[in-house]
């Protein structure tokens, strides 16, 4: 009788044994299963995370891209109403200073005219004493300016 409980016995521990190997089995196969669960839940949730990064980036490169394309437009923009105010004032001042030039001209025109005349009368006047007197006028020649031609086109030469 003790080796028929003796067997029994054994043969309980052995299915004892032998249930708690295949709930070790199963929980194993569970326990991976709901690892691979997480692990593909979590794949997609990254997939999801680098799409919306992806589409994050995008949207900031477009942005900066935008952005630069308006701050060199504007860049542009400021400079070319700058060089087209500096050029206008360059052929203003040109043109203001031309016209000076001219007066100027004009001027020393005027000022060699006047001086020609000026000598016609002095020998005019020294003729006149010369046959009065019948001595020579002091000499008081005065040396004539440069034709007011030369004078005109030195300063475009040197421009």
């Amino acid at each position: 009788m003790v080796l028929v409980i003796g067997g029994v016995l054994i043969v309980y521990v052995g299915s004892l044994v032998k249930s708690a190997y295949e709930l070790k089995i199963e929980i194993q196969a569970d326990i991976e299963e709901g690892q691979k669960k997480v692990e593909a839940e979590v794949d997609k949730r990254l997939r999801w995370i680098k799409r919306d990064l992806i589409e994050e980036v995008e949207k900031m490169k477009s942005a900066m891209q935008s952005e630069n394309h308006r701050r060199l437009t504007e860049a542009t923009d400021g400079l070319e109403k700058r060089i087209t105010d500096l050029t206008e004032t360059w052929h203003k001042d040109r043109a203001d200073v031309s016209k000076h030039i001219e007066g100027l001209r004009s001027d020393v025109l005027v000022i060699d005219q006047r001086l020609r005349a000026m000598r016609r009368e002095q020998q005019n006047g020294k003729a006149e004493t010369e046959t009065a007197t019948g001595e020579p006028a002091p000499n008081t020649a005065v040396t004539p300016p440069a034709s007011p031609d030369a004078i005109a086109t030195e300063p475009a030469a040197s421009a």
